[in-house]
């Protein structure tokens, strides 16, 4: 396979960030290639982030490709994503704009691509009657053969679903669909890209989309279950009733078309669940709250040498393996439940970009028990958020084994092992200030941020500052997204040339959430938290673009779990943000403006207005 193929491949499978790492990483070596600076612009554009891919769209001097359609079209897709994220009020202005854009592509080159494009977002602007005209000439220039190139041919056949839909032709645009996803079978990111486009039409037209529910991709799930021993003696599960189960839940996974998994890997049902996604070719993401070394001992080893062999096995096939923390040595219910709070959001994540619903599968004996930790725990947590949920009823004989004891992890009395959410800023440039002016710029910039965190809704439980910089801490990440956010907008306002400052002055703002420990600080005499994942977080600042707010997959994922309708996360790429860290993935934190197209596909949440009515309870024997 060659890269570029390796780079369509995932981006087919809505991999997005793995994507864009891999074209940035081939433009190092291959820096005119078009085809590479445009699917990195797309990767950006899809995953939302549109500042940055604004950026790259003229870094890249793609509006100068006048003879690629793809390129010239992508300005018109930068404009259209912008409208999405607008309030009601500003939407059919942009709306209208990208459909002009879109419409000039598409005298100059005839292509489907922009014609079909033109004309939805003709219809969402309210110029119904230029829909239907730019529909109509779309069809006529879909009726030449389809190209040999399955993504070509997709996209042909899916510009002619949407061209009947905006027609008000249901049943020839599901043919057409159908005809489509044929062609090109696993490209489940542009099935969600036309899935949302398609929902979009319906609801402007006031028609039906129920249709398309059993076209959605493969759905991304999160997973847990019972630890337990194999084996034929008191208290271990014996190897016939091991296999029904594997078996019960390979059913499952084709039955509720399940792809993307994201979970531990702990013995017993863990396993069970990797291996059966593994063999059905579901892309498997593991989440652990430490090291691979650290959890093997805690919570594989134990339970038998062949749980470690199996374990191992799938973490050699696993798509992506996510230690939580660096932590060599905290593992206890407490760490668990963060890491799998955070594998529950990262499935979300995925389900968004893939247009789907996420769900959780569960082996699971139904006693909510201790719900504060264990898989009882993860089941409450799931349900609390509407998502649909399927449990293979699992009747365990003995109680699993506790979690051995791990040296040194005994805390202090006087340090509390406790989640926050931290939050570094400074402003960049602050060198440049003259020194007759830092008074001014201390009063002013460093004193309006000061305000801000002491008068908002969402105050901080801890602060800091140094220099130009400041460190707030917060007990959840809804609370430092909506401070950060207001942070942001706060030092936009101030005006630097009035105050006689340089105008280069940019605010970075990094956040993360993760596991602190909480004690009395020796030099200042107070509580405060430390740790490497404070560390994190002011790494990621380090390398956040001025104006922007970049936070861990972490942050990303449990702000996904709490899903304000205010916020989302965009992939921004994969950061060295410190030499002896491994690779970090950033998202840019977004507000979304009430009443926008984006805000109600947030609310959604992929219809979970209806989907807690969706859960099941299987017995598997």
């Amino acid at each position: 396979m060659t890269q570029r193929d390796d780079i369509a491949d995932r981006f087919k499978q809505g991999d997005l960030a793995r994507a864009y790492d891999l074209c940035l990483d081939a433009l190092r070596h291959r820096p005119d290639d078009l085809w590479l600076r445009h699917r990195a612009v797309l990767c950006l554009i899809r995953s939302g982030a549109l500042e940055r891919a604004e950026r790259d769209f003229y870094r890249f001097r793609l509006a100068e490709a006048r003879h690629n359609e793809d390129c010239l079209a992508l300005g018109a897709r930068l404009l259209k994503a912008m409208a999405f994220e607008a309030n009601a009020e500003d939407f059919p202005t942009l709306a209208r704009s990208s459909a002009d854009r879109y419409a000039a592509v598409f005298e100059q080159t005839g292509g489907h691509y922009p014609g079909i494009n033109a004309a939805t977002m003709a219809l969402l602007a309210g110029d119904r009657e230029r829909s239907v005209d730019l529909a109509r000439r779309v069809l006529e220039s879909c009726r030449s053969g389809l190209p040999l190139d399955p993504e070509a041919a997709y996209y042909q056949k899916a510009s002619e679903a949407e061209a009947h839909l905006l027609l008000a032709q249901p049943g020839a645009a599901n043919m057409a669909l159908r005809s489509a996803i044929a062609c090109d079978r696993e490209n489940y990111l542009a099935h969600a890209t036309t899935l949302r486009q398609l929902r979009l039409i319906a609801a402007a037209l006031d028609m039906p989309d129920a249709w398309l529910d059993a076209l959605e991709p493969p759905r991304p799930a999160h997973y847990a279950g019972h630890l337990f021993r194999s084996g034929a003696g008191d208290g271990m599960v014996a190897p016939d009733r091991e296999v029904r189960l594997k078996t019960a839940i390979a059913t499952l996974l084709e039955r509720e078309n399940i792809g993307p998994l994201h979970g531990a890997l702990a013995a017993g049902s863990d396993i069970l669940i990797a291996e059966a996604g593994l063999a059905a070719g579901c892309a498997l993401t593991v989440v652990l709250p430490v090291p691979v070394a650290v959890f093997i001992d805690a919570s594989v080893r134990p339970y038998g040498q062949a749980w470690v062999r199996r374990c191992e096995v799938c973490l050699e096939a696993a798509a992506d393996i996510v230690e939580v923390t660096t932590d060599r040595r905290i593992l206890s219910e407490f760490s668990l439940n963060h890491a799998s709070v955070v594998a529950m959001g990262m499935a979300r994540m995925r389900a968004s970009v893939l247009a789907s619903t996420p769900v959780q599968l569960l082996v699971f004996d139904g006693e909510a028990g201790r719900s504060e930790s264990g898989t009882a725990r993860d089941a409450a947590v799931w349900r609390q958020s509407g998502l649909p949920q399927h449990i293979l009823r699992f009747e365990r004989s003995v109680p699993s084994a506790s979690l051995p004891v791990i040296a040194g992890d005994a805390a202090s009395d006087d340090f509390n092992l406790v989640i926050r959410t931290m939050l570094f800023l400074d402003i960049r440039g602050s060198t440049s200030v003259p020194d007759d002016r830092i008074p001014t710029f201390v009063q002013k910039v460093l004193g309006r941020l000061a305000e801000v965190c002491e008068s908002g809704p969402d105050r901080p439980l801890y602060t800091d500052s140094w220099g130009d910089g400041l460190f707030l801490v917060f007990g959840s990440v809804a609370e430092a997204a909506r401070a950060a956010v207001g942070l942001r907008r706060a030092f936009d306002a101030i005006d630097l040339d009035a105050l006689d400052l340089p105008p280069g002055l940019g605010l970075r703002i990094g956040g993360h959430c993760g596991p602190v420990q909480e004690g009395m600080d020796p030099v200042q005499k107070r509580t405060a938290p430390f740790g490497g994942q404070v560390a994190v977080a002011s790494r990621i600042e380090s390398v956040t673009v001025p104006g922007s707010i970049f936070v861990s997959e972490a942050f990303a994922a449990l702000l996904s779990m709490s899903r304000p309708a205010e916020f989302r996360c965009e992939y921004v790429g994969r950061t060295e943000i410190d030499p002896l860290l491994p690779m970090t993935r950033l998202y840019a934190l977004r507000s979304v403006a009430p009443g926008s197209p984006a805000s109600g596909e947030i609310r959604a949440s992929a219809r979970t207005e209806h989907a807690a009515q969706q859960i099941g309870i299987d017995q598997f024997e």
